[in-house]
């Protein structure tokens, strides 16, 4: 009996490491992601971009088509504007606060949180970048694997369906995908534009499902010196008005 049981001891022994082994991928936390991520855009402290831009008008159900300089500085400020046409489109964020001037009109003067993922793309700290995530509701507890567009990429945020997330390719930690609320924003053609630093080409912005503009990047320069007061708000404001009761 001893013998039997030997012999079965030694057969389960042998046979064991002939099983399959299931390795299980090892996900890292949403910490962890993000400061790889941000590390990726720590040499940009200025963006100068021109962009070639389309914007849908939904109501309309048409289109228009022209060029922007985009000009952006570390952490927050960000100014868009139709070079030549003054007051023709005109677009400055400062920290949580937005300026839109269209046709010669303000039609936008409040808090905004449109311009967030342009601030992943800039040199940015990434304590904070993760509670600009959960502000905005992104569970940064949760991270899993998703496929997006045929690549593998990190999930931080909820599972289910049409929940506020970030995707992060797995390999470059470059951000994919950033959605929250009614807000979607895909980042695509990512180029070295210059040495170990990446910038998406494609940007398309979505509101209710519905594509509202998309961003073609035709040129881009890092680290120019910007005058800051190109995002002054207030300073810029007062002097539209100004300029509005000259004319009338």
């Amino acid at each position: 009996m001893a013998k039997k049981l030997n012999l079965l001891i030694l057969l389960s022994l042998l046979i064991i490491p002939i099983l399959p082994t299931i390795v299980l991928p090892y996900i890292l936390p949403s910490s962890q992601i993000i400061a790889i991520m941000a590390n990726k855009f720590a040499p940009i402290k200025t963006l100068t971009i021109t962009q070639h831009t389309k914007i849908k008008d939904i109501h309309q159900d048409k289109e228009q088509d022209f060029g922007e300089i985009v000009s952006l500085s570390s952490p927050y400020l960000y100014r868009s504007e139709i070079p030549g046409q003054p007051g023709k489109r005109l677009i400055i964020h400062n920290k949580a606060k937005t300026l839109r001037i269209v046709n010669e009109r303000i039609t936008y003067d409040e808090e905004s949180y449109d311009f967030i993922y342009r601030f992943f793309l800039l040199s940015y700290d990434p304590a904070r970048l993760l509670e600009v995530l959960k502000d905005v509701g992104i569970n940064t507890d949760e991270v899993s694997f998703t496929r997006f567009k045929g690549k593998i990429a990190y999930l931080i945020g909820e599972k289910k369906e049409g929940s506020a997330r970030l995707l992060v390719d797995k390999e470059l930690f470059l951000p994919l995908l950033l959605k929250y609320g009614d807000y979607r924003f895909s980042l695509s053609d990512y180029i070295e534009f210059m040495e170990h630093t990446w910038y998406p080409f494609q940007i398309v912005y979505s509101y209710k499902a519905e594509i509202i503009e998309e961003y073609t990047v035709m040129d881009i320069q890092a680290n120019l010196p910007i005058d800051v007061s190109l995002f002054d708000i207030p300073l810029i404001r007062d002097k539209f008005i100004q300029s509005e009761l000259k004319q009338e």
